[in-house]
C-alpha cells in the first residue's frame, strides 16, 4: 500500500518543519550553499532515477513520501562528505525529529534508530541464520580439543531484554531470538556456554544503569558486575582461584562525569535528540602492577604501571575532548591482539576472543588472574587455534553480544 503524504497532516508537518529548518541551516551555516545544493540535487536525481528503474519499465512514479526520503538521504550523504557541515546537519535533523515527537529516526547506517520506553535510543537486529556461526565454533572446538584446551562461549546481553517490551509492538527485534537459537546449537554440539542475560537483567540495576542511553554498550558499572558473574563461573566450573571479592564495589573508586559521552547511536541522531550520557570511570582502590602490550603495531607498544597507568587510556577521558569521543574505549580497545599481564597474580591464563563488550571485562577480569590475551577476529587475521597452541592458556573464552552473531565473527582460522 502506498503512503500518501497529502492525507497525513503530522507527516506533512514533519516534512515542512524539516525543510524550513534545513533552509535556515543552510542560510546560516553554509557559505557555499549553491555548490552543496547542486551536489545534493544531482545525487537525489540519480537516486530517484535508480528507484524508478528498479520498479521496471513503465513502473509507477515515486510517492511523495518516498521522494522525501530520497531527498533527505541525498542531503545527508552530501553533507557527510563535507565533514565541516556534518555535525550541524545531524543536530538539525535530530532537533526536527524531537520537535515532531518522533520515536523513530530513519538512519542511513542503522536503518532505524528507536527511542525506547526508558528514553534510550537503540537499533534493532534482524533475524540471523546462525548455522555458519555454529560451524565456525565447532571447528575451533575440534582444534582446541586436539590440543587439550577448554573452550567456553559467554553470551553477553543485548540492550533490549528478552521479556520486556521497550519498543512499539509492531517493531520486530531478533537479537535475543538469534542468541537463543545459537545457544541451543551449542548445547546440541556439546560446546560449553555461559548465558549472562538472566542474571544480568535480574541484577536490580535499572535499565539506564545497565546500558548507556546513547550507545549500544553496557555501562562500565554493569560490566564490572558481569565480570563478577564470570569470575564466579570460572571458579566453579574451571578451577580458577579468583578472589570472590574481586568485583566488590567497595574495592573500587567510581568517578562520574556528567554529560560526558555521546555514544555511537547518539552520534547518528545528535545530542539534541538523544541527550548526553554520563560516564563513570571505575578503578581499583587496591595495589596493581601491570604490563600491557599492544601487539598489533610495529614496534609493539608496551605500557607499565598501575591499572590507571597501563590499562586505562587517558586521552579518551580528556574532559576537553569532544563529547562524541569514544569514552568506552578508555578500557583499552580495540586491538587485534592485546596482552594484559598482572604481576601481582601468579595463576590464571586466559585467551579471550571478544567483541567490544569485552573491553571492560578483560580489564577487570585481568585483576584476578596472571594474564589475559585478547583477540578481535575483525582485526586479527591469524589462526585462533594456532595462537592457543603457542600460548597454552588455562581456558579459551569467546565473549560476544547477540549483535555479533555474524559469520565473519566466527572465522577463527585466519586468512
Amino acid at each position: 500500500m502506498k503512503f500518501d503524504l497529502e492525507h497525513h497532516p503530522r507527516e506533512r508537518l514533519t516534512a515542512a518543519g524539516f525543510l524550513i529548518l534545513l533552509a535556515v541551516f543552510f542560510a546560516f551555516f553554509v557559505s557555499d550553499f549553491t555548490t552543496l545544493k547542486d551536489e545534493a540535487l544531482l545525487r537525489y536525481q540519480n537516486a530517484s532515477a535508480a528507484a524508478v528503474a528498479a520498479g521496471g519499465p513503465g513502473g509507477e512514479g515515486l510517492t511523495l513520501a518516498r521522494r522525501l526520503e530520497l531527498a533527505v538521504d541525498s542531503v545527508e550523504q552530501t553533507v557527510n562528505e563535507k565533514i565541516r557541515y556534518r555535525e550541524n546537519f545531524i543536530e538539525l535533523h535530530g532537533l526536527t525529529q524531537k520537535l515532531m515527537a518522533k520515536d523513530v529516526v530513519y538512519d542511513y547506517n542503522y536503518g532505524s534508530i528507536y527511542k525506547t520506553s526508558y528514553g534510550q535510543i537503540t537499533s534493532t537486529v534482524n533475524r540471523a541464520e546462525v548455522e555458519a556461526d555454529l560451524e565456525g565454533i565447532r571447528q575451533l572446538k575440534t582444534e582446541l580439543d586436539a590440543l587439550g584446551l577448554d573452550l567456553l562461549y559467554i553470551q553477553a546481553p543485548f540492550k533490549l531484554p528478552e521479556h520486556e517490551q521497550q519498543l512499539p509492538p509492531h517493531v520486530k527485534e531478533y537479537a535475543n531470538d538469534n542468541a537463543n537459537r545459537f545457544l541451543s546449537g551449542l548445547e546440541a554440539s556439546g560446546i560449553n556456554y555461559y548465558d549472562l542475560r538472566p542474571e544480568f537483567f535480574s541484577s536490580g540495576m535499572p535499565q539506564n544503569q545497565l546500558f548507556y542511553d546513547t550507545d549500544h554498550h553496557w555501562t562500565i558499572e554493569a560490566a564490572l558486575y558481569s565480570t563478577g558473574l564470570i569470575a564466579g563461573h570460572l571458579n566453579d566450573d574451571y578451577g580458577f582461584e579468583i578472589d570472590p571479592e574481586l568485583t566488590d564495589p567497595g574495592r573500587y573508586d567510581f568517578k562520574k562525569y556528567e554529560d560526558f559521552f555521546l555514544g555511537a547511536m547518539g552520534r547518528r541522531v545528535g545530542k539534541l535528540y538523544s541527550g548526553l550520557d554520563g560516564f563513570t570511570v571505575v578503578t581499583p582502590k587496591f595495589e596493581t602492577d601491570y604490563t600491557v602490550t599492544e601487539k598489533d603495531v610495529d614496534p609493539a607498544v608496551i605500557l607499565e604501571g598501575s591499572f590507571e597507568e597501563a590499562v586505562l587510556v587517558d586521552h579518551y577521558l580528556d574532559p576537553l575532548a569532544p563529547v562524541d569521543t569514544n569514552r568506552y574505549a578508555a578500557y583499552h580497545g580495540d586491538h587485534a591482539e592485546l596482552i594484559l599481564t598482572n604481576h601481582l597474580e601468579e595463576k590464571g591464563r586466559i585467551l579471550m576472543v571478544k567483541d567490544s563488550f569485552g573491553l571492560p571485562v578483560y580489564s577487570f577480569l585481568s585483576l584476578g588472574v596472571h594474564e589475559i590475551r585478547a583477540l578481535d577476529v575483525r582485526l586479527y587475521k591469524g589462526s585462533v587455534a594456532e595462537y592457543a597452541k603457542n600460548y597454552q592458556p588455562d581456558l579459551v573464552i569467546i565473549l560476544y553480544n547477540p549483535n555479533s552473531l555474524a559469520a565473519s565473527m566466527f572465522e577463527f582460522s585466519g586468512n
